[in-house]
């Protein structure tokens, strides 16, 4: 049903054309236009800010894998370093051991060289000892 009559309730009458008032009817909706320009607007304001929230997880993935990445370095650096420093304590402390070793090696075949020589001498002294008895008599 089309109505015909103004209506003093219509809070833009601005909006109306024409003198008569006519113009403008119930169920007509001259806004349409802009209402889907402004939809369309608003959505492709949305679709860019979705791009741009993409875009920035994206990045952030992007630098924290980097930051993993420099920090993992750094620990394998330092790991790296320390496991060098262990590795040449030991073989220092295993040259020091070994020099260590061969030094009472030395000391011990000079000692046994010793007794040795010492356990000569007296058996040479023993039997010149006794040989010097033979010659002069017991007493």
């Amino acid at each position: 049903m089309k109505r015909t009559k103004e209506n003093w309730n219509d809070p833009q009458p601005q909006d109306r054309n024409g003198i008569s008032g006519c113009f403008t009817f119930d169920g007509e909706d001259n806004k349409f236009l802009d209402r889907k320009k402004d939809y369309q607007q608003r959505q492709k304001e949305w679709i860019e800010e979705q791009k741009r929230e993409k875009a920035e997880a994206l990045r952030k993935k992007q630098e924290e894998e980097m930051a993993f990445a420099r920090q993992t370095l750094q620990a394998n650096r330092a790991c790296g370093l320390m496991e060098g420093q262990v590795e040449a304590k030991q073989k220092s402390m295993m040259a020091s051991v070994r020099d260590s070793n061969l030094q009472m090696k030395a000391e011990k075949e000079a000692k046994m060289k010793y007794e040795r020589e010492m356990k000569i001498q007296e058996e040479l002294n023993d039997i010149q000892y006794q040989r010097d008895i033979r010659r002069k008599g017991a007493y």
